[in-house]
């Protein structure tokens, strides 16, 4: 993408609207780059941690699976912002899903896996304390959180 005068003259895969993330990602990312590693979805990105591909929120949304032992945790990232409203109704597409039909495929099939694996879950906009499960209801799934007892 190239951008003149702050204008934007070409953007590969995204419309003129959306050129501020790629931007603000461009911002971010161009002092450290050469410091980043790079992977690919499906990597073991350290020991226990592999990337899945999540895309439909923006383009290469990434979340982890995470194993250890016989436990494991999926962290979603942004694939279910919100489980009150995106678990229970996984096929809504907000405006902030930039690929709402690819998204609603991550979520279907990321709520899927987490409710049949009994994968602990989080996700960086639940509400306290962020993790829990999934139950597959008629309609959708449930969102139940963890118990939580302060030490």
């Amino acid at each position: 993408m190239e951008f003149l005068d702050g204008r934007c003259q070409h953007v590969e895969s995204a419309r003129c609207g959306e050129a501020r993330y790629f931007l603000n990602a461009r911002r971010i990312f161009n002092d450290i780059a050469k410091n980043v590693r790079r992977f690919k979805p499906g990597n073991e990105v350290a020991p226990g941690i592999v990337s899945m591909a999540a895309f439909g929120h923006t383009p290469g949304h990434t979340a982890f699976a995470i194993h250890s032992g016989n436990q494991s945790m999926l962290a979603m990232s942004d694939t279910v912002r919100n489980p009150y409203l995106f678990a229970r109704h996984p096929d809504w597409q907000p405006a902030f899903d930039m690929d709402g039909p690819q998204a609603v495929e991550t979520r279907r099939r990321m709520l899927d896996r987490v409710a049949t694996d009994r994968m602990l879950i989080e996700a960086y906009h639940f509400p306290f304390p962020a993790c829990g499960h999934i139950a597959k209801t008629v309609s959708g799934y449930e969102f139940v959180p963890t118990e939580w007892k302060p030490l």
